[in-house]
């Protein structure tokens, strides 16, 4: 690598850092249960050896019903035993897998068009500025683990094309994957037999060596295996599959040829998802900057024209492959299930920035238009900054979004619980028990989930956190707030408060 470009290598990641960590406690503001749910089973692995159900050191954890892949939790060890159980804690992974991936698309793009000296650079820049890595990469949730994962497979098998040394870590990296987010368990093997066609003349020659690569796969697999043969694996997919309402056929081809056009339509990348469900995109926040969306069509229309070529042939099997999870989910296709296609476009923006400059025939004229666009992507980001940072916080935080403000309730509960027979938290959230175990594991055990008028019990000490909005249909009660929880645009989220039944 040369040395301008190992600067330029690491003033991308330098800014994608900021990106992913400034404020990263606060914003998305609040905390999802799953995240919960993962920052609990780390702390609990690490202080006792065993998960939140018992199991000493599972390989898949049990989770709200579902049995959730283990790298996630894993991976948030460290920095749960150096942080403590936060939210910054659990979030820190993905911010580092966030880089990680970065660093990999930088890679990934020279190994792609090694003729092109730039592309690397681009690609990185592209993806460390991309709304669709930085939002989730900013998120405890298992997808930038994911993203990372299968972007590193897809680069060493591309490498081992030409060095046969990497062609067991390929199918090695691609069996970790299948551990990362329950998608992968579908487009893995898909990816890997897309790889293994499209370059089967070199696999071919190196049978031997695809067979050991083939064989460390499937004995990193017998776990998942076994998982799936039990019923445990296949849990999340049949409370989400688009085949589990039982529709007619025809309606149910119709729903998935939906589901998965739509996530290729240049609509959906400059409005987001059809969904009410503010923790991923919509309401304005949208998987890619507005200024890039042309570049991405070109980038497509640059490997159609040039299939010939077996790295397009690969580049268009990848966009083909990417919508198939969101599109066999009975909901609308969330953008967090089709991560693995924003490394894909931030390979498509840069050909496409690429393509058009390389129209003009002045080298000058060519780094003229080069700065003038990568200018516009930073003038956009600045855009999007401003509106992630500033009004996406005031719009997401409540019950559809980040569910804001069981720390606040938790926190308060636990430092006055010796004062109270009952501490009861209205259920205003997923799988609210979590939040308990997160916010408190070692305090709070006379915390429990409730409201007035199913847990009120007349002569004993008792504290409530429940909603404005329950306060004005429950008035046969008399309330005295202690303390107020606000959401970040100010509005009061919920009241904590002292309550007698009116007589």
């Amino acid at each position: 690598m040369y040395k301008p470009a190992l600067l330029l290598l690491a003033l991308v990641v330098v800014l994608g850092f900021w990106l992913r960590f400034y404020n990263l406690q606060n914003n998305p503001a609040g905390f999802f249960c799953d995240e919960a749910s993962i920052g609990y089973n780390a702390y609990t692995i690490l202080t006792t050896g065993k998960d939140q159900y018992g199991l000493p050191f599972p390989v898949f954890f049990e989770s709200f019903g579902d049995y959730r892949p283990p790298l996630a939790i894993y991976s948030a060890l460290p920095a749960v035993a150096f942080f403590g159980l936060t939210e910054f804690a659990v979030r820190l992974p993905s911010v580092i897998y966030g880089l990680l991936t970065i660093f990999i698309m930088y890679f990934l793009g020279r190994e792609l068009f090694p003729e092109k000296r730039c592309f690397g650079i681009i690609t990185a820049f592209v993806s460390a500025t991309m709304p669709w890595l930085i939002h989730y990469n900013r998120t405890g949730f298992e997808f930038s683990i994911y993203a990372a994962f299968f972007s590193l497979a897809a680069l060493l098998f591309l490498k081992a094309v030409r060095r046969k040394r990497y062609i067991i870590p390929a199918f090695m990296a691609s069996a970790l994957t299948l551990y990362t987010y329950q998608p992968a368990r579908l487009l893995v093997p898909l990816l890997i037999a897309g790889i293994l066609f499209i370059y089967r003349k070199t696999y071919f020659k190196e049978k031997r060596v695809v067979v050991l690569g083939l064989l460390s796969f499937t004995v990193i697999s017998i776990p998942l295996v076994m998982d799936l043969l039990s019923g445990n694996g296949m849990a999340r997919f049949n409370a989400v599959s688009v085949f589990s309402p039982h529709l007619p056929f025809f309606e149910t081809i119709t729903r998935v040829l939906y589901n998965y056009f739509i996530q290729l339509s240049p609509l959906y990348f400059l409005t987001g998802e059809p969904t009410p469900i503010t923790r991923h995109f919509t309401g304005g926040l949208t998987p890619l900057l507005s200024v890039t969306v042309p570049f991405a069509f070109i980038g497509f229309l640059a490997i159609l024209f040039s299939m010939k070529d077996r790295a397009s042939q690969f580049l268009l099997y990848w966009l083909a492959l990417y919508p198939v999870a969101g599109a066999v989910t009975a909901d609308a296709p969330f953008t967090s299930r089709g991560i693995i296609g924003a490394p894909l476009l931030a390979i498509l923006i840069s050909l496409g920035i690429l393509s058009i400059t390389h129209l003009l025939g002045d080298k000058r004229l060519r780094i003229v238009v080069t700065s003038v666009i990568l200018a516009g992507i930073v003038i956009n980001l600045a855009f999007f900054l401003k509106f992630y940072f500033t009004t996406y916080p005031r719009y997401s935080a409540d019950f559809w979004g980040w569910q804001y403000g069981a720390r606040g309730i938790v926190h308060y509960f636990a430092s006055h619980e010796t004062n109270y027979d009952d501490l009861v938290m209205a259920p205003e959230f997923n799988a609210p028990d979590i939040f308990f175990k997160f916010y408190a594991p070692h305090d709070c055990s006379k915390c429990k989930l409730g409201s007035p008028d199913n847990s009120y019990v007349e002569g004993r000490s008792q504290l409530y956190a429940i909603t404005p909005g329950y306060m004005q249909i429950h008035p046969e009660f008399l309330y005295s707030p202690l303390e107020k929880i606000t959401y970040p645009y100010g509005d009061t989220a919920f009241v904590i408060t002292k309550v007698v039944l009116k007589k």
